[in-house]
């Protein structure tokens, strides 16, 4: 298995439109609590949405980045044959620096402390649902 960028370019997409879901259908209502702008004006939403551009330019540009980094992962641990499937490698990522680092984000935050375990299964749900969805892609 070579890593092919076209897949590469194909999951970024697929996880910026997972993320749209995610946080807008599946748990808009709850995630706009958790951040405390459930209660925003639809002109000042508006107006606030009007001013995103760079900010997704940013996410999309991380998110190409660490799709490329997953899918070195899954190549060279295939290379040195560890014996690890592309969902092993993507879980481990998970288990050992996505989901720390988000409870380190929400702790350490200033999420309020009822917030807490919605915010990170929320957060940390997405991470391992796109890392998977990324894997499975990549897999291809």
């Amino acid at each position: 298995m070579e890593i092919n960028y076209m897949l590469v370019a194909i999951a970024t997409v697929v996880q910026f439109i997972l993320g749209a879901v995610w946080y807008s259908f599946v748990f808009g209502k709850a995630w706009a609590t958790i951040m405390e702008c459930d209660d925003v004006p639809l002109e000042e939403l508006k107006k606030a949405q009007a001013t995103m551009g760079p900010y997704y330019a940013i996410q999309f540009f991380i998110t190409l980045l660490s799709t490329f980094v997953l899918a070195m992962f899954i190549y060279y641990l295939q290379m040195a044959n560890v014996g690890f499937h592309a969902y092993g490698v993507a879980g481990w990522i998970w288990l050992g620096f996505i989901l720390p680092t988000q409870i380190g984000g929400v702790i350490w935050a200033n999420t309020k402390r009822k917030f807490w375990f919605k915010q990170i299964a929320i957060s940390g749900g997405f991470q391992l649902l796109v890392l998977m969805v990324t894997a499975f892609i990549l897999s291809m």
